[in-house]
């Protein structure tokens, strides 16, 4: 089983949320990328920025499309003019432009201007934990998990006690396998946040991964009762209940799992999975597609190919 990014609500919230998603342009906006009506979005985003000149979400949401339609460069160069425009290099310039271009998902990009930044930056600034958790971010994004690793532990030693960066580390642990360091950051974590659902669900992970599931089935447990609002405490204690045989167990938690999140991939794949014991091998292949239709490849690997091909004929 492949890891299980439950960062990702905080990425969404950190990285989500520009181009006035909440105004009516802004939803149409979002909807016009989401369907990949690339002309319709570029059109309106045209239109956002002759309407709101000084918006910076205007001109992400703009950036955003060109990267998605191959052109993440003349992304990154729009967003250089807009910024370029508050005539500031200062470091703290190139942290909100890395800021920016995250946003637009220009991670490289990103990642560079944090870089410019650090290079001019003291170990005693107040700005150096805003720029490694930043750059960490967009680093997330792309998967360097290693260069994350060493970002955090600056981080951490700056502030042992910092939230984001310490379920950062958790989190970049569980993808480098280090089974004996992600014990003592979670432990920490339990102490310094003990009323926190997603410290609950990494402890969970951690020894799902170990093959305890009893203990991952109570910790998850503890998450839900904490915060019954995420789609991954679900069906992360849905698989616990599967790995036991509780399969009825294991499907009402992974469909509510699918009806907070219709789009996790994963729910889709473990439902195949209660499917496929159940011997419902024609739901179960309309789910694995379901989830390859839906990213899971991309996201965590070959595991829904292989039980396709296993099960389905594919």
């Amino acid at each position: 089983m492949k890891k299980i990014i439950f960062l990702a609500s905080l990425i969404a919230v950190l990285f989500g949320g520009v181009c006035g998603a909440q105004t009516t342009d802004g939803a149409r906006a979002y909807k016009y990328l989401d369907a990949k009506e690339y002309d319709k979005a570029l059109g309106l985003a045209d239109s956002l920025i002759v309407a709101n000149p000084g918006y910076d979400g205007s001109i992400i949401f703009k950036a955003t499309v060109l990267n998605a339609i191959g052109k993440p460069r003349a992304g990154s160069r729009l967003i250089d003019r807009f910024m370029k425009k508050q005539d500031n290099n200062s470091v703290a310039f190139y942290i909100k432009r890395g800021h920016t271009k995250a946003l637009a998902k220009l991670y490289k990009q990103s990642i560079h201007d944090y870089d410019k930044a650090y290079e001019h930056l003291g170990t005693n600034d107040p700005l150096l934990k805003e720029l490694l958790m930043g750059r960490s971010r967009a680093r997330y994004a792309i998967r360097r998990y290693k260069s994350i690793y060493y970002d955090m532990q600056e981080l951490l030693a700056v502030d042992s006690t910092d939230y984001s960066g310490l379920i950062m580390m958790v989190n970049v642990l569980n993808w480098l396998n280090n089974t004996d360091e992600i014990m003592i950051y979670l432990e920490r974590c339990v102490k310094l946040y003990p009323d926190d659902a997603l410290v609950y669900a990494n402890l969970a992970y951690r020894y799902q991964n170990m093959g305890d599931y009893d203990m991952a089935i109570q910790l998850n447990s503890k998450a839900i009762a904490l915060d019954n609002t995420s789609t991954y405490f679900y069906n992360n204690r849905g698989f616990d209940k599967y790995k036991l045989n509780d399969l009825a167990g294991a499907m009402a938690d992974i469909e509510i799992a699918m009806q907070k999140d219709p789009d996790n991939s994963f729910a889709y794949k473990n439902r195949a999975l209660v499917y496929i014991a159940q011997k419902e091998r024609d739901k179960a292949c309309a789910d694995l597609q379901t989830a390859l239709d839906k990213g899971f490849t991309l996201q965590y690997g070959p595991d829904v190919k292989e039980l396709m091909k296993a099960n389905c004929g594919n």
